[in-house]
C-alpha cells in the first residue's frame, strides 16, 4: 500500500486565517518601520514583508479544501448581520521576548473589532472548526525570531479604517509565505 506524500496532502488542505489588511498608506508606513528596525540594527530577525503585514482576526489552521466554502458561508452570515467598519491605530512598537516577535500594538481596541472576532469565533465553532482557546490580543507582527536590545518610538501613530476582512490561504514558497485571498467581505460604514 502506497502512502501519500506531503505534496499530495498539501493540495487537499490549506492553512487559512481571517484577517484585516491595512490600506496602502498604513502598509507603506508599517513596511518602512520594519526596514527601520533592521537598518538601525535595533532588532535582528526575519522581517515581515510589507505585502504580508496584517491584523489576524481568527487563525483557523489546516482545513480541507472542500471546507473553505463553509468558512465563506460563516463570514457571509456575519457580514449580513451588520458587522461595522472601525479605525485601527498602531500606537507603540513592542517585543515579546519569549516568542521573539516584534509587533505593532493597537492602542484603543475598538468594540467593533472585538465583536467581529467574537462573531467569527462563535460562527466557526458552531460550524465544527476547532480554534485556539487563548484570549484574543490584536497586534501587527513586524518581525519574527527577533532579538532586540531597544525599540524605537513611533514618531506618530499609524492609522487606517478597517472596511473589510479577508479569508486568506497561506502558501509556503522558497521565498517564504505568500498570502492568497480566498474571499473578502465588507464592513458597514
Amino acid at each position: 500500500m502506497r502512502t501519500k506524500d506531503s505534496t499530495e496532502i498539501g493540495r487537499r488542505t490549506a492553512r487559512v486565517f481571517f484577517a484585516i489588511w491595512p490600506d496602502s498608506n498604513a502598509q507603506r508606513q508599517l513596511g518602512g518601520l520594519v526596514k527601520r528596525l533592521q537598518l538601525e540594527a535595533l532588532c535582528g530577525g526575519r522581517k515581515t514583508k510589507a505585502e504580508n503585514i496584517h491584523l489576524t482576526l481568527v487563525f483557523v489552521g489546516e482545513v480541507e479544501i472542500d471546507k473553505l466554502e463553509i468558512l465563506c458561508r460563516v463570514a457571509k452570515e456575519i457580514r449580513d448581520s451588520g458587522a461595522r467598519a472601525f479605525d485601527l491605530v498602531v500606537e507603540k512598537i513592542c517585543y515579546w521576548k519569549h516568542k521573539g516577535i516584534v509587533y505593532g500594538e493597537i492602542g484603543r481596541i475598538p468594540q467593533e473589532l472585538m465583536s467581529l472576532v467574537t462573531a467569527l469565533q462563535d460562527g466557526l465553532s458552531h460550524a465544527g472548526f476547532s480554534l485556539e482557546q487563548r484570549a484574543y490580543r490584536p497586534h501587527i507582527t513586524l518581525m519574527r525570531d527577533a532579538s532586540c536590545q531597544t525599540l524605537p518610538e513611533l514618531t506618530e501613530p499609524i492609522a487606517w479604517r478597517a472596511c473589510e476582512w479577508v479569508l486568506v490561504k497561506s502558501e509556503q514558497t522558497s521565498d517564504g509565505s505568500v498570502y492568497v485571498p480566498v474571499d473578502r467581505w465588507s464592513l458597514d460604514s
